[in-house]
């Protein structure tokens, strides 16, 4: 057992450091002091209490996302269209904002939430419905209704829901009534922050100790033998998609009534759909493990403005050492699963040797 964590967190870790250790080379070699640029990375991430709060801000849309892709990947369906889930996600939790402001705090952001959860599952649906009865691969659907949804967002914030008097592409401001609160002044971290462990640990007991999981797990690792023991596979897969988009639209309600501005503005989302996605890849699909990729990229994030401020660092180096992790958690992936085969395959290897090497995988 102690083998086995030692071995996951090896396995995690490692393809990260890798990462920054080739980023701090590529810096040298740029003439960039990789020392003074990694303490500018960390002061403008975590050197003050407004830095510190911004850059937990960033942790509820990656951690959410990345649970979106791995409930979603856990049937093997690949969701790609998690961007334009939070789209349409925060054009209707901004509708609930705008136009129900006689209803009382608690009860307009639970729905304006509720709202976005909707609009995100209803969005991931479409793509279900083109796979189950068209055989349409969800990959190209979710894809299209993104570019889908960036359009009309493009367009609504350019004239329906336009602010009157400005020639800015946003919306106004949503009511007070529908806002998260702020938890520290002047910040941009909020309330729905709350929301980081309950989804993970909703997430995880979702999966390992309820009926619908292991539903969703048997019809990822094999639909053939699901299908056998009577699982409606279809029906578990479109369900899988449906969820991940309310989670995305979770995400979306949640940087409009948690933004800073309050408002809908071109380009709200961020790039967090795809940004979430390669956290739940450094996570290995692990719940628990989102967390801390997710707080590894909210520091490149937060802090990378500061750093080329302060030292001359293109910010743009950041989504360099982001390929990088994703390069090295890649191989490091190959390479383990490739060893793995290579024990089991050998002559005289034992079933407890090949069960104790899918337990290694499965608990990550």
């Amino acid at each position: 057992m102690v083998r086995r964590v030692l071995l996951n967190g090896a396995i995690a870790v490692g393809p990260v450091i890798a990462a920054l250790i080739v980023a701090a080379v590529v810096l040298a070699v740029a003439g960039a002091p990789p020392l003074e640029a990694l303490n500018a990375l960390l002061s403008g991430s975590l050197g003050g209490r407004i830095q510190l709060a911004r850059t937990l801000s960033f942790l509820l849309p990656l951690v959410l996302i990345a649970l979106a892709w791995i409930i979603a990947f856990t049937t093997k369906r690949i969701n790609l269209g998690l961007e334009g889930q939070i789209i349409v996600g925060g054009i209707v939790a901004t509708l609930v904002g705008l136009h129900l402001s006689a209803l009382p705090t608690g009860a307009h952001v639970v729905l304006g939430m509720l709202g976005g959860a909707t609009a995100g599952g209803l969005y991931a649906g479409i793509a279900a419905w083109f796979w189950a009865k068209r055989d349409v691969n969800e990959i190209i659907s979710t894809l299209m209704l993104t570019l889908i949804a960036t359009e009309a967002l493009s367009w609504l914030v350019r004239g329906p829901m336009q602010e009157p008097g400005v020639v800015f592409p946003r919306s106004s401001e949503v009511a007070e009534t529908a806002q998260w609160g702020t938890i520290v002044a002047n910040s941009a971290l909020t309330w729905d922050i709350l929301l980081v462990p309950v989804a993970v640990v909703a997430v995880a007991f979702l999966q390992n100790r309820t009926t619908f999981g292991l539903t969703l797990r048997i019809t990822g690792a094999n639909p053939t033998a699901a299908r056998r023991v009577g699982i409606n596979t279809v029906r578990i897969n479109a369900v899988g998609l449906i969820l991940s988009g309310a989670i995305a639209g979770v995400v979306g309600a949640s940087l409009i009534l948690g933004g800073e501005t309050a408002r809908m503005g071109d380009g709200f989302s961020a790039g967090f759909g795809f940004e979430g996605i390669v956290v739940a890849l450094v996570a290995r699909n692990n719940p628990f493990g989102a967390v801390p990729a997710a707080l590894l990229f909210a520091v490149l994030d937060s802090g990378s403005g500061f750093m080329e401020t302060r030292v001359g660092v293109a910010s743009e180096l950041v989504y360099v050492t982001q390929g990088l992790v994703i390069l090295f958690v890649a191989g490091t992936a190959y390479l383990y699963n490739r060893t793995k085969r290579t024990r089991v395959d050998a002559p005289g290897s034992s079933p407890d040797a090949s069960s104790s090497a899918t337990e290694v995988v499965g608990a990550g």
